[in-house]
């Protein structure tokens, strides 16, 4: 019999609060939120706490360990399954904030001077957060590196936003030959923005301590997602989408 080559991980996480990030298309004042994490938010999760774990141990190759490292997390397909419901809670707030045409007003009128105290402004921002109930499933590969994948994903406390925490449930992992969690056109499905590493990237080029500039649809690509979600109930409010697919796998 052939011996089974177990190449894509699947990992759980429960949610233990509210979660948001704001799509690659939003402003910093009008911002909606992405229903769920993004590949583009998971990579960058994983390289993190693999900096965070391992980068002081190669601190004396750390341009070329970094680079090597950071390209098989750059390779990796990412496929997400949404929990069984979420409710997107809209919500908006005054606020005073910096004035930067008045600050730069200032400026040129008074020979560069800074103003004296820092012009602010009112403002209203729009934000949205998101309620998950259920579990949170990411399947990710095609890897050799399995072991190692499955102990960065275990030190992985957030996605999006800091403090939108979530739980890893390390007696749900499961390795399999192939990828789970693909669109299933014959279900209801949404359609949200998903961003990701291009193949291109390069660990200096998304490094912000780094004089590299990253470029959109190279270093990161924009592209359609489709979620196995069905809007059920909307209102000025929120929105409630449910999950379509059958597959429990929590």
């Amino acid at each position: 019999m052939p011996k089974r080559s177990n190449k894509w991980l699947i990992v759980h996480y429960q949610p233990v609060s509210l979660f948001s990030l704001k799509r690659s298309d939003a402003t910093s004042m009008a911002a909606k939120s992405n229903l769920v994490p993004t590949p583009y938010s998971i990579q960058m999760a994983l390289l993190k706490v693999l900096i965070e774990t391992k980068g002081y141990e190669h601190r004396e190759n750390f341009e070329d360990w970094s680079e090597k490292e950071f390209k098989w997390i750059r390779d990796l397909e990412i496929y997400i399954q949404p929990p069984e419901q979420l409710i997107v809670n809209r919500n908006g707030y005054k606020l005073r904030y910096w004035n930067q045409q008045a600050d730069k007003d200032y400026r040129k009128a008074n020979n560069r001077q800074p103003p004296p105290v820092m012009p602010m402004q009112d403002g209203f921002v729009f934000r949205e957060w998101v309620y998950m109930h259920g579990n949170l499933s990411i399947c990710c590969g095609e890897t050799n590196r399995l072991h190692e994948l499955e102990k960065l994903f275990s030190l992985i406390n957030y996605f999006g936003k800091k403090g939108c925490f979530f739980q890893y449930l390390p007696d749900k992992t499961q390795k399999t030959e192939q990828p789970q969690y693909q669109t299933d056109p014959t279900n209801s499905f949404i359609v949200q923005p998903m961003d990701e590493l291009g193949d291109k990237a390069t660990f200096n080029r998304i490094n912000p301590f780094s004089s590299d500039l990253a470029k959109l649809d190279r270093d990161r690509l924009i592209k359609p997602g489709f979620l196995p979600l069905k809007l059920t109930a909307t209102s000025a409010r929120y929105d409630l989408y449910t999950r379509t697919n059958n597959e429990n796998s929590e």
